[in-house]
């Protein structure tokens, strides 16, 4: 049975208080695997503080409105706005980072990457790719000059050319985000996806335009006074910024940790909204966004429910090549 199935949203779901890290808005590492495709097998199935994967599904969904509350939310504001945006800038990426692995995951199962994938792993590839799209709007979500002076000044330190390019995880789904490498991805049959690619980038573009107007990255900067390649060395700078471990976990661990996630993500946007101080400095509206954007942000709570539900599956040990898509 599909963790979906098991998750009615008929009935009361109480949704309990913060429970992640060691008070609200605190963080906590992330461990994932070496970066690449390799999987590491275990006995130990992974042990979600005191919630297993169904209940955080019921959750998820409750949160977003598929189904009722029957407590008030206990979760207190932010005791700053810069904890909070640091917050949604750590644990946003770190999102990312497991959403990249179980889209790696996805696209390894056939073992053939020329093959269209069946339908309940595009609708898991669909998922995936829309939460990653969530998580742009989520972690950019600060005001153009709080991410100047508290976001951007700390990857500065960190290094003066720190990239995104960086990010060791990305490579798995390098060639999906682009449209490049899946010579599937015209099919009929992976629409959606590519919908959801397409969207990716229109995301990806409209964040940083917001928060870097000029358009120019810290790399870009640096560049010009030396250039840095992506390495060993800068994977591991990226991922002590974000507080990301390596070490033998397994898909189901990574899942698990996924899940934690969404739900302390859930629980701030039920709370702060996604855009507490607005989207622009001066509280002004900016102009019509892309469509796509636009969607995503009124879906933002859904997407992140329907991708917990693909993740519960992972998390729960269920056959990647049988479990139930999240919509049938």
């Amino acid at each position: 049975m599909s963790l979906l199935a098991a998750s009615p949203t008929a009935g009361a779901v109480r949704v309990g208080d913060w429970d992640f890290g060691d008070f609200p808005y605190g963080l906590e590492p992330l461990v994932m695997p070496p970066a690449g495709h390799a999987r590491t097998a275990s006995d130990r199935r992974p042990q979600l503080p005191g919630r297993a994967p169904e209940e955080i599904c019921r959750e998820l969904l409750a949160l977003t409105g598929s189904g009722p509350v029957a407590a008030r939310l206990e979760v207190p504001t932010a005791p700053s706005y810069d904890q909070l945006f640091w917050f949604r800038w750590i644990t946003g990426h770190q999102v990312t980072f497991a959403l990249w692995r179980m889209l790696g995951r996805v696209l390894d199962e056939g073992g053939d990457r020329d093959v269209v994938p069946g339908s309940a792993a595009m609708a898991r590839l669909e998922a995936y790719t829309h939460g990653y799209c969530a998580m742009l709007l989520y972690s950019g979500s600060c005001p153009r000059g709080l991410y100047g002076t508290l976001i951007r000044s700390a990857m500065f330190l960190q290094h003066r050319g720190f990239s995104g390019t960086w990010a060791p995880d990305f490579a798995q789904v390098r060639g999906l985000m682009r449209g490049r490498s899946v010579p599937w991805l015209d099919d009929d049959r992976a629409a959606g996806l590519r919908a959801a690619v397409e969207a990716h980038q229109d995301v990806h573009d409209t964040v940083a335009a917001r928060l870097v107007p000029g358009g120019r990255s810290l790399l870009q900067h640096a560049m010009a006074e030396s250039p840095v390649r992506p390495s060993e060395r800068t994977a591991v700078l990226y991922d002590n910024f974000f507080m990301t471990l390596r070490g033998q976990v397994t898909d189901e661990a990574v899942a698990a940790q996924l899940l934690s996630r969404l739900r302390a993500v859930a629980l701030d946007l039920a709370v702060n909204g996604l855009y507490p101080l607005g989207r622009t400095d001066d509280g002004e509206e900016p102009e019509v966004w892309n469509g796509s954007v636009a969607g995503c942000e009124r879906r933002l709570g859904s997407v992140l429910a329907v991708a917990g539900l693909h993740a519960a599956e992972v998390a729960a040990g269920a056959d990647p090549t049988t479990a139930a898509s999240a919509d049938g």
